[in-house]
């Protein structure tokens, strides 16, 4: 993440104090600020008016609720009128901005402060704090060589040397965590050079105790990198046996599209065969009643001529007979009308036997005009079947779209293995700063 972005890494570890893991007795809670006789030295003797105005800040602020920055405004304003330079002041507004998660607000307060009293060794401390917290690491390695030399030139008195060690403690906890946690945070070089120079100022018995607290964190993070990489090793290897599950599972149910479509295949290959079988039956006894019918009605078509034709010729000798004065003609052309007019009838009713039986091969035809409804089933399950195969279509493209997911390398990465990450590489989980401890010693430094 890059510096100064201003992210927090659990930022619930800073905000809860209480019941840390059994490890952090005995050196995290040991990040204590510099000693009650220290302090007091830069704390003068509180007014009742401060005293009052701090005991509200931290009564009414301190439990987080929606105007809990508002009273602490209030509460500041007024310890700040009680005593305008005493550092108590600033340094408990900073702790209750920390405590609301508002770093940017209480590192500009600390900023201030350090301004104000820059001898002043709990704000110094947790400036420093907050600065690597916040991830802005190369301005914290210039603070904690300012914390350091503020330690070594206000701790010397020999009763000092506990606090002093405290100091130095939390020192060789915070370049163990850069040096180890967040290694590929901050140059290892400024590092490195940062580390020496203060290890160099230190007295051996300071060297000793920077050594071991610096251990302390790398000895802590080898063993939680060695959990985390084991977690992810064995969520790999879960995570390839799930893939081999689901590529299997993918592989059936390909395996059943690929059934089902050949299945339809089949299908649509015999339908058609059934439609176009029909079809070529209806067609072979179609021909031959559409041959006798045009034979038919070519042979209606002649008498219906021969027919018309002897019915002029009758008009022409009854109209001639009735012209003549001749009985003999007249009579002759008589009977002529009259051998044309039978011969008429006979072809009438020859044409009558022709038109009976073209009506029965026209009935016979209509019955097997069955093609256009074998046609039409045929369509109707053809398109049926294409409704089919495309919804296998979409399973097949499914399959693949999961498929190749699967197919990725697996990674390792779970929530599990997500959260130990963050916990290994939380500056919280090998330095904690003791919020609830500040507030009471400032509390009974009131007293």
């Amino acid at each position: 993440m890059p510096e100064g972005s201003g992210r927090i890494i659990h930022v619930n570890a800073v905000e809860e104090l209480v019941m840390r893991p059994q490890w952090l007795v005995g050196f995290t809670l040991l990040c204590a600020f510099a000693s009650e006789a220290t302090v007091r030295a830069a704390e003068t003797s509180a007014s009742p008016a401060l005293g009052a105005a701090l005991k509200s800040l931290f009564a009414d602020s301190w439990e987080k609720s929606a105007d809990g920055m508002a009273a602490a405004d209030r509460n500041h304003r007024a310890a700040k009128a009680a005593s305008p330079s005493d550092p108590r002041v600033d340094f408990a507004l900073a702790l209750v901005q920390w405590r609301y998660l508002r770093y940017t607000d209480a590192l500009k307060t600390l900023d201030q402060l350090a301004t104000n009293s820059p001898n002043y060794l709990p704000a110094l401390q947790a400036r420093a704090y907050l600065m690597v917290l916040m991830k802005k690491h190369s301005t914290a390695l210039v603070q904690l060589e300012a914390l350091q030399q503020a330690a070594t030139t206000k701790l010397t008195a020999p009763e000092q040397a506990a606090q002093r060690r405290e100091v130095v403690e939390f020192l060789g906890r915070i370049f163990g965590y850069y040096e180890g946690p967040a290694a590929g945070a901050i140059s290892q070089s400024s590092v490195a050079d940062a580390r020496k120079r203060i290890f160099d100022s230190l007295s051996t018995d300071d060297r000793e105790a920077f050594s071991e607290a610096f251990a302390s964190v790398r000895d802590r993070f080898l063993q939680l990198d060695d959990d985390k990489r084991r977690t992810a090793a064995d969520a790999k290897v879960d995570q390839e046996r799930q893939k081999a599950e689901e590529l299997q599972r993918l592989s059936a149910e390909r395996a059943l599209v690929e059934a089902d479509k050949q299945s339809l295949q089949a299908q649509h290959a015999e339908i058609q065969k059934m439609a176009q079988d029909q079809v070529d039956a209806i067609d072979k006894q179609i021909t031959p009643i559409e041959t006798e019918y045009a034979r038919i009605n070519a042979q209606g078509a002649i008498l219906r001529n021969q027919i018309a034709q002897l019915e002029i010729t009758i008009g022409q000798y009854i109209d001639d007979a009735n012209n003549t004065d001749d009985p003999a003609l007249k009579n002759s052309l008589l009977a002529q009308a009259n051998a044309l007019s039978f011969q008429s009838r006979r072809l009438e009713i020859d044409y009558q036997t022709l038109d009976a039986a073209a009506a029965q091969l026209v009935g016979r035809r209509n019955a097997l005009l069955q093609r256009g409804q074998v046609v039409s089933r045929y369509e109707a399950d053809a398109k049926r079947l294409g409704v089919q195969a495309a919804k296998l279509g979409r399973n097949e493209k499914r399959i693949n779209v999961e498929q190749r997911k699967v197919q990725k390398p697996v990674s390792g990465f779970t929530p599990q293995v997500q959260d130990k990450t963050a916990t290994t590489a939380s500056v919280t989980t090998y330095v904690e700063f003791p919020l609830e401890r500040e507030k009471m010693r400032i509390l009974t430094s009131l007293e």
